[in-house]
């Protein structure tokens, strides 16, 4: 219980937001999500941290090229650094906190350092995106009670939806609030599962969708965030738009003319940013 207030007091003290993406179930496209959206919040002009808290199973750091850079969160959480010290600026603009991909690492590291880690940084920035561990455990408990807000990355499956009824009454026992649900890979079958019956089975809202893209794969082997590798791509614009979501601003992409991308996609979002913060 203890550890539990002391979270609580944590994710209030600073005039950031803490957002962890968790799923129940692995393979749903939860550090896709993760690093996208995080490059998304900077390319509006938020200073968002991106970290790899899946400790035992880090792949962040391979969309980002920055598995092998050390110190990493691993030598942090043994001790070894500060954290200052293991956080990476981007080409994109994002902050990176990786994890190493070394199973001594992972041996050493102390997950009970976790929560004192995040918040002795998390006042240098606007937004800090954690990529949990995939799953029920203490892990993932940890990272459920640190944050301000859980982001469910679900697919349109029933085994999926079925994980992510766990991972919200998991949230909801930590004192930590729903966001909302991102539907990952859809359109890719006739016969998934629809948002208002996904809605209607785990009581929460999908403030996104991203579509099946092979943009995505095609990044990932590039070692670049899909908005990198392709900014006109369907999922580059729908994660672009959470993004603008999340920050209050909600602009639907579809409506942009198609001119915007002949100039350059990135600067006109800023730009339509800027004129709904300034309203």
């Amino acid at each position: 219980m203890l550890f539990i207030i002391k979270l609580i007091i944590i994710k209030h003290t600073g005039d950031f937001m803490i957002i962890t993406i968790a799923s129940g179930k692995g393979g749903v496209g939860k550090t896709t999500t993760s690093a996208n959206l995080g490059v998304a919040l900077s390319k509006i002009g938020k200073k968002t941290l991106i970290v790899d808290g899946d400790i035992s199973m880090a792949n962040l750091g391979l969309i980002f090229n920055f598995e092998k850079n050390r110190p990493s969160l691993h030598d942090v959480l043994s001790g070894e650094c500060d954290v200052k010290d293991a956080i990476y600026k981007h080409k994109t603009g994002a902050h990176i906190l990786p994890t190493s991909l070394s199973i001594e690492g992972y041996k050493r590291s102390d997950l009970d350092l976790f929560p004192e880690v995040i918040s002795d940084v998390a006042d240098d920035y606007d937004y800090v995106i954690i990529d949990a561990p995939a799953g029920l455990n203490r892990d993932m408990a940890i990272h459920l009670a640190i944050a301000d807000k859980v982001l469910i990355v679900l697919t349109p499956e029933l085994f999926s939806i079925a994980d992510g009824i766990k991972i919200k009454q998991s949230s909801e026992m930590a004192g930590t609030s729903i966001l909302g649900a991102v539907l990952n890979r859809t359109g890719r079958d006739f016969g998934e599962m629809g948002i208002d019956e996904i809605e209607m089975i785990v009581h929460e809202k999908v403030i996104s969708t991203i579509p099946e893209d092979e943009n995505i794969r095609n990044a990932t082997l590039k070692r670049m965030s899909v908005i990198e590798y392709s900014p006109k791509s369907p999922s580059s614009k729908a994660y672009m738009e959470l993004a603008l979501k999340i920050v209050g601003s909600y602009v639907d992409m579809n409506k942009i003319e198609e001119e915007v991308y002949n100039k350059s996609f990135i600067d006109k979002v800023k730009r339509i940013f800027l004129r709904f913060k300034n309203k």
